[in-house]
């Protein structure tokens, strides 16, 4: 048993039958003369009317024009205008007051792990301090205030070492 494809790209050859049924369609609205005449009477009292109308529009806005500018209305103030009631517009709408209060609330979030993470960090420092005490300038200064003075030699030890030698210069005797 064969199947056949189907689709607009039909392997088959359009059949007699196909070629018959398609005769049988008209392509040509038949109007009786009458008909015909009515419909041309319509069109043409519609495109008359078409033309009434543009006319009262065109006269109507320059009339709507006219009393703008007595007011001082210029298309700026009534961008203005529209911009600013848009605005208004947009800010009532609920999908506005939804995003705004989600992104409040992960306004309000982000803010508290940035404070815990700056709290966190500032623990984290002041259990270092004490370690830095030791090493930085300020230890340093506690240590030299603190600690009693002990006297400098006047005589450098004698050493073996070539770096104190080259950095104090060669030894000579007292």
């Amino acid at each position: 048993m064969e199947t056949r494809q189907q689709g607009l790209l039909d392997p088959e050859p359009v059949t007699e039958v196909d070629e018959e049924m398609v005769s049988d369609v008209d392509l040509n609205n038949t109007l009786t003369d009458e008909e015909r005449e009515e419909i041309l009477s319509e069109l043409t009292k519609l495109e008359e009317d078409i033309s009434t109308l543009r006319q009262v529009l065109a006269s109507k806005e320059k009339h709507h024009s006219e009393l703008k500018a007595k007011l001082g209305i210029t298309p700026l103030i009534e961008f203005k205008q529209n911009f600013n009631r848009s605005w208004y517009d947009m800010q009532t709408s609920t999908a506005y007051k939804k995003t705004s209060e989600t992104l409040s609330t992960a306004g309000q979030k982000t803010s508290a792990a940035f404070t815990t993470l700056g709290t966190a960090i500032s623990r984290k420092f002041g259990d270092m301090r004490p370690r830095w005490e030791a090493k930085g300038v300020e230890g340093v200064l506690r240590r030299c205030c603190l600690q009693p003075l002990t006297p400098v030699p006047k005589k450098p030890p004698a050493t073996t070492c070539p770096r104190a030698v080259i950095m104090r210069g060669p030894a000579r005797p007292v």
